[in-house]
């Protein structure tokens, strides 16, 4: 398990949108815990912490979008094709 804390948490709740001190519990692939960087340092006082710096901390995004021919054509150019 470990931490990662000490930054702006943004939570997307719309009653409480940003902890500025705000730390994730993370334990294996699970987010375990969301709070302040105190209270879940008090909660799990063994967890490996990693400081944040005051950056911000946020869901992850995934852009799914591909077209595959694109992979295959990387660096390739049309003949006669103006830029």
């Amino acid at each position: 398990m470990y931490l990662l804390g000490n930054g702006k948490l943004v939570t997307r709740d719309t009653q409480n949108p940003l902890i500025e001190n705000g730390a994730v519990s993370i334990d294996g692939k699970v987010i375990a815990a969301v709070g302040t960087t105190k209270e879940l340092r008090a909660k799990y006082p063994d967890a490996d912490f990693i400081d944040a710096k005051g950056g911000v901390i946020m869901p992850g995004f995934i852009n799914a979008h591909n077209h595959i021919y694109s992979a295959f054509a990387r660096g390739m150019s049309i003949k006669n094709s103006k830029p």
